[in-house]
C-alpha cells in the first residue's frame, strides 16, 4: 500500500467515526430528552408569577387603548363640530362682476402665442 492510499484510507475513516459520533450524540440527546419530558417545565410559582404578570400587562394595555381611542373619538367630533359650524357660515356674494377688455384678452393671447413659439423653437434647439 502506497502513502497516498494510506492517507486517503486514515481521513476516510477518521470522518467516517465522526459522522458515526455524531449521530449517536443527536440520537441520545433525543432518547434524553424523551425520557425527561414530564419533568422539564417552568414550576408552578414562577408560572403563576409570569401569569399575573401577563395580566397585568394586558389590563394596561387595554386602558391605554381604550384612552387613545377616547381622545380620537373627542378629536373626531371637535373637528365635525368645527365643520359644520364652517358649512353654516354663508360668504356674501360679490356685488360686481368685472370683465376683460376684448383688445386685452386679444393682445395677451397674442403675446401667449409668441411666447410658446418662442418656446418650441428654445426646445427645437
Amino acid at each position: 500500500m502506497s502513502f497516498e492510499e494510506m492517507v486517503v484510507a486514515l481521513v476516510g475513516s477518521i470522518g467516517a467515526f465522526a459522522l458515526v459520533g455524531f449521530l449517536a450524540a443527536k440520537t441520545f440527546g433525543l432518547i434524553k430528552t424523551w425520557i425527561n419530558r414530564k419533568k422539564s417545565g417552568v414550576p408552578e410559582e414562577e408560572f403563576n408569577r409570569l401569569a399575573r404578570a401577563f395580566m397585568e400587562h394586558k389590563k394596561d394595555t387595554q386602558r391605554r387603548i381604550q384612552n387613545l381611542e377616547a381622545i380620537i373619538t373627542d378629536e373626531d367630533s371637535t373637528e365635525s363640530l368645527q365643520e359644520e359650524d364652517s358649512s353654516k357660515q354663508i360668504e356674501a356674494p360679490k356685488e360686481s362682476i368685472e370683465f376683460d377688455d376684448s383688445e386685452n384678452v386679444s393682445e395677451k393671447s397674442e403675446s401667449n402665442g409668441n411666447n410658446e413659439n418662442n418656446l418650441r423653437n428654445m426646445l427645437r434647439e
